[in-house]
């Protein structure tokens, strides 16, 4: 596989070598020992082979790198830590931009301040972060690269306690289209400052990230499981008692397999700041059924809060995701997603949903591309390794999904979009996407960043 223009013509091989001269960092050939590792990404069902591999050490290499595809006409994909649903961070025979070098991480206790680089994975932010007695809002698992995370979004178990990700950041330099080093923050560059708060990566490359963090202590968190016939007791109640739970307290549901191999339906649960209220809130959600197949509640500290969803995926399985908006837990709905998992094809599916609200509210739908702030964000997940299969699992994913669509509202949270990105991209950010559109006419006309949930530019 030769690296190639978008006219599918090779580019020269001295174009290449004259670029691996110029940076500090390493260009990788689908003839190196390592391409066939590093080209891999988290999503078994998009990989591919990109032309050419690079790993940048620095901003500069980064400024290098856009530039020589901008000048060869050479399509340009960013991996960070290639966790992506829709499997844009990869490429079929262009260049493929590696952050993962980038791990600069530096924390001031003082004023409560981290500086990040994209290619730090959640777990090392938070191992960081936590050192101090720090954290701010993260993925909900620590394999999850930082730098995506942030550009989306940013919905984890502190989002309801601090606000989403990006409603935590202060600063960023980014590498735009046209190989131009900026500074975006409310003082430098407010309007690309604004899109990039979940904008994705359509308006450039971020090479440094600056958030605000909070104090942070140990959690009282778990995951409890009742027998799947109780759904619709099990949501009723969990929707009920969310209605005054405080933002400290998050909760989720999920349909899981107990370890009797029963079928079950399960709250899942993390009060970030946990007081004498605490044990009877746990209470309360053990008494929502009966015959409880799953009890593992305690304290933990706030690093291992962020594993306790390691262990349900596998890097390089294959992922047909589909997901969307509930803004209550429908007795249908519920009804919807029991059958379906009891009856999915696949070896291991996630289905559920994460309450939103809380500390999300107080940041308007317009302050930030990032539109929808309450009710349940739920996904359908398959998880499965033969290609043969994907037909199959692919039209059971359709199935429910449509069955489902009745009870949901428009919105779709823009990091959780795969096959389905290009028709939902309007979707995901409601009235902001107008505004977007405009300004990726100014940052990136051509559309030279379009391996993501793209963004097109108004004409």
């Amino acid at each position: 596989m030769a690296l190639i223009n978008s006219a599918g013509n090779a580019v020269p091989d001295s174009a290449l070598e004259s670029l691996g001269g110029a940076i500090r960092g390493e260009i990788i050939r689908p003839t190196d020992a390592h391409y066939d590792e590093r080209k891999l990404i988290w999503n078994g069902f998009f990989q591919k082979s990109p032309g050419a591999i690079v790993r940048v050490d620095g901003a500069s290499d980064v400024v290098k790198v856009v530039n020589f595809a901008r000048e060869n006409d050479v399509e340009l994909a960013i991996k960070g830590g290639g966790h992506c649903f829709a499997g844009s961070g990869t490429t079929e025979g262009g260049l493929l931009l590696d952050t993962s070098n980038l791990r600069g991480i530096h924390v001031d206790p003082q004023r409560r301040r981290m500086v990040v680089q994209p290619g730090l994975l959640q777990g090392d932010v938070d191992a960081e972060t936590q050192s101090f007695g720090l954290a701010v809002t993260g993925s909900q698992e620590s394999y999850i690269g930082v730098g995506g995370v942030a550009l989306g979004g940013g919905l984890g178990w502190l989002a309801r306690y601090r606000g989403l990700l990006v409603d935590n950041l202060i600063s960023a330099d980014v590498v735009l289209a046209n190989g131009e080093l900026v500074r975006a923050s409310a003082e430098d560059d407010a309007e690309l400052f604004w899109a990039i708060r979940g904008g994705g990566g359509n308006y450039g490359i971020v090479t440094r990230f600056e958030f605000k963090l909070y104090p942070q202590g140990e959690c009282a968190a778990g995951i409890l499981g009742f027998p799947i016939a109780q759904t619709a007791q099990v949501t009723r109640l969990i929707d009920e008692f969310n209605s005054t739970a405080p933002n400290a307290l998050t909760t989720s549901f999920a349909f899981l397999v107990a370890a009797n191999g029963e079928p079950a339906v399960g709250i899942g649960f993390a009060h970030a700041a946990p007081d004498d209220s605490t044990e009877g809130l746990i209470e309360q959600m053990r008494g929502m059924g009966s015959n409880l197949l799953l009890d593992h509640c305690g304290v933990m500290p706030y690093v291992a809060v962020q594993r306790l969803l390691d262990e349900n995926t596998i890097a390089g399985h294959r992922y047909y995701p589909r997901s969307f908006l509930l803004p209550e837990l429908h007795p249908e709905a519920m009804r919807i997603l029991a059958d379906g998992f009891v009856t999915t094809p696949s070896q291991r599916s996630l289905v559920g949903g994460a309450q939103m609200g809380g500390k999300m509210l107080d940041v308007g739908p317009e302050e930030t591309p990032f539109p929808h702030r309450d009710g349940y964000l739920t996904s359908l997940l398959p998880s499965w390794t033969e290609p043969e299969r994907d037909d199959e699992i692919v039209a059971w994913t359709e199935e429910i999904y449509a069955e489902l669509k009745p009870y949901t509202v428009e919105g779709v949270y823009a990091n959780h979009l795969g096959t389905d990105a290009d028709e939902r991209v309007a979707e995901a950010y409601g009235k902001n996407f107008e505004r977007l559109t405009r300004l990726k006419a100014v940052y990136d006309p051509d559309n030279f960043f379009h391996r993501n949930v793209n963004i097109k530019p108004a004409s």
